[in-house]
């Protein structure tokens, strides 16, 4: 796509670092300057403002889609911001009226044969709404921890985990009368 579209800037977003590695070096070595690596998660990602967020969003099925419109919602430009989420298998019906359109990868290619899966197109409107039907909430940013069992705070171990041992005793296992078979018997 990057190649195709030089005038367009992509944001490549993976939380395995070697993916990006490899992509960041291949986009280096094609002099693409329209690529970016982003080494992180997308619900991690947090924008400055609107100017700041993305005309398309395309993901594959790395989760179910109501969570990954949860994670993309911000994300996405609230005018004219699209979701293309790549899927195979069925959605809810609560989720396919909220299609613009369906494609499959093979009509996208024009090869038969060359997918079983197909391009589900959502308008950024139709995205914040999977994703507050979805149920998932927002974590608190910097919001500390209660602690589920105050009193246990800064207390030992239980048990004689706190002993040091004495290495010069062997340790019981329980398998020190095992024989090993041989096979030259």
């Amino acid at each position: 796509l990057a190649i195709l579209n030089p005038h367009i800037d992509f944001t490549l977003v993976d939380s395995v670092g070697k993916k990006l590695v490899a992509v960041g070096d291949m986009a280096k070595e094609l002099d693409l300057k329209n690529v970016q690596t982003h080494h992180g998660r997308a619900e991690e990602i947090t924008l400055k403002g609107e100017k700041d967020k993305f005309d398309v969003c395309v993901g594959r099925s790395v989760a179910s889609l109501d969570k990954f419109c949860f994670w993309i919602s911000d994300l996405l430009k609230k005018e004219e911001g699209k979701l293309v989420y790549i899927i195979g298998g069925d959605i809810e019906s609560s989720i396919s009226n909220k299609l613009s359109s369906e494609t499959s990868i093979d009509k996208l290619l024009n090869c038969d044969g060359a997918s079983d899966k197909r391009a589900l197109i959502f308008q950024a409107k139709e995205v914040e709404e999977i994703s507050n039907q979805s149920g998932f909430k927002k974590k608190k940013v910097g919001v500390k921890k209660v602690r589920s069992n105050p009193r246990r705070k800064n207390k030992d171990a239980r048990g004689d985990w706190g002993k040091k041992r004495d290495n010069a005793v062997a340790k019981q296992r329980g398998y020190e009368s095992f024989k090993r078979y041989d096979s030259a018997s």
